[in-house]
């Protein structure tokens, strides 16, 4: 029996050595390699089970397990499968840290009011909804592109993108001329010791007062023919009869709260077609960075932007978010672009759309249809099994798992929901059997009131 028995020296084998990729295989049940433990719960990696936690902010320090060359985010998939769970959530936990600051603009919707209605409502934020074609009513809120919180210069960049919106691309006389009416309503508002409005633009544009173009003299005449196109489309914003008035001119709406750690812009009652969502994102990208963002504090700020479509599929939006998104490192933020469809973009016609999209260190990608898998694996490098898995959307990519790409990692994960989560992030009451009252059901939890914001 003594002779069945062998010290350790004599059952000791010899090291193996061998590559990463080799190894994987002859040692399938290895998990996936972990990032920071710090930030907050997302769900567990699929095969490994493992908890998988995520915070841009944390990543990005040198110091972190994976590093990130930014802290941006693209979320793309199919409606249903757990995309607005995932930013809500997100949202969520991340408020529980002090430091944490977030601004959503909230375009998906029903019954008049946006997906995260419930979510404000019960940490106590109003919601800031913008109303289309409110006139001179006092439905819904306006936002001034001139607001005084916005520099000189950043306003008349905001100017010239809502009149390339409106009319195409400008003339350089046409940006000479809008660029005078601007220097003359400014004036004439510090004169009269109010803000200036685009009502004061469209009234030095088409009552210019003489101008010069280096030693040229510009009359009045040859500047009001130049600022014609400009005046045409501010008239769309400013006269009462038109259908985008009320929602830029004249001074910003009072009990916008910019101070407050949710921040819900409700774009739902805006049409998905039509000028009016690129003029409000033209608006709100400067308006945001220079109200909301202070550089020297020590918050950090993520913008949740849902239909982006909107900001990259026009260029003059686009240029004004690619700068806000180009300097998010200085600004302590990270901007996530919420998406169905890669492929719907025109991204070689749009470098700037190209250029925020490659400027996302972090990419979530839900189910997608097996065309729309193979453009968007194609785009962003995917290995094999992740190109595979988009398309399988019964079962390795089932509603509530995704592909996450961080940085060189890729993983699936599952996204896992407290019932309390579930129930606010629920977007599929209207099409189940028995609708729940959310004003009757009070959270099993704890939540969070946050500082209110008074603007309806």
């Amino acid at each position: 029996m003594l002779e069945l028995l062998r010290r350790q020296t004599q059952t000791r084998r010899r090291a193996m050595h061998s590559t990463t990729s080799h190894a994987c295989g002859l040692y399938p049940a290895v998990g996936a390699a972990s990032m920071d433990p710090r930030g907050v719960i997302i769900g567990r990696e699929a095969y490994s089970g493992k908890a998988y936690i995520y915070d841009p902010f944390i990543l990005y320090n040198p110091a972190a397990r994976v590093r990130l060359a930014s802290g941006h985010a693209l979320i793309l998939g199919k409606s249903g499968y757990g995309k607005s769970a995932l930013e809500k959530t997100y949202v969520l936990r991340q408020l529980r840290f002090r430091n944490r600051s977030f601004c959503v603009l909230d375009a998906q919707g029903e019954d008049g009011s946006g997906e995260w209605d419930s979510i404000a409502r019960q940490l106590g934020i109003t919601p800031i909804r913008l109303v289309y074609g409110a006139g001179t009513s006092s439905e819904g809120v306006r936002i001034n592109p001139l607001d005084p919180r916005v520099p000189a210069e950043h306003q008349f960049k905001v100017l010239v993108s809502m009149m390339e919106i409106l009319t195409g691309t400008l003339s350089s006389q046409t940006k000479f001329a809008l660029a005078e009416a601007h220097k003359m309503a400014s004036a004439t508002a510090r004169e009269q010791y109010r803000v200036a409005t685009l009502s004061d633009v469209l009234d030095a544009l088409t009552a210019p007062k003489p101008a010069r173009l280096g030693q040229q003299p510009v009359a009045p005449v040859e500047l009001a023919e130049w600022g014609q196109p400009a005046a045409l489309a501010l008239d769309g914003l400013c006269n009462p009869d038109r259908d985008l008035s009320g929602m830029f001119d004249g001074p910003t709406s009072e009990g916008i709260d910019l101070g407050a750690r949710l921040i819900v812009f409700d774009l739902t009652r805006l049409p998905r077609e039509g000028e009016a969502m690129p003029l409000l994102m033209a608006v709100i990208g400067p308006w945001l960075r220079f109200g909301w963002i202070r550089p020297n504090d020590q918050i950090k700020r993520t913008l949740i932007v849902e239909e982006a479509w909107h900001i990259l599929s026009h260029r003059p939006v686009a240029r004004l978010f690619e700068e806000l998104v180009r300097y998010g490192r200085r600004l302590g933020l990270s901007f996530w672009a919420v998406l169905h469809h890669l492929g719907d973009l025109m991204l070689e016609q749009a470098p700037e759309a190209a250029a925020i999209l490659k400027l996302t260190a972090t990419r979530v990608l839900y189910h997608m249809d097996r065309d729309e898998a193979e453009t968007t694996a194609d785009y962003l490098g995917l290995p094999d099994w992740a190109r595979k898995a988009l398309a399988d959307g019964a079962n390795v990519c089932a509603p509530g798992r995704g592909i996450w790409q961080v940085g060189a990692r890729v993983n699936l994960v599952e996204h896992i929901r407290t019932a309390v989560e579930v129930r606010l992030t629920d977007t599929n009451r209207r099409m189940s059997e028995k609708i729940v009252n959310d004003d009757a059901v009070q959270p099993s939890v704890p939540m969070l009131r946050l500082q209110k914001g008074t603007a309806a």
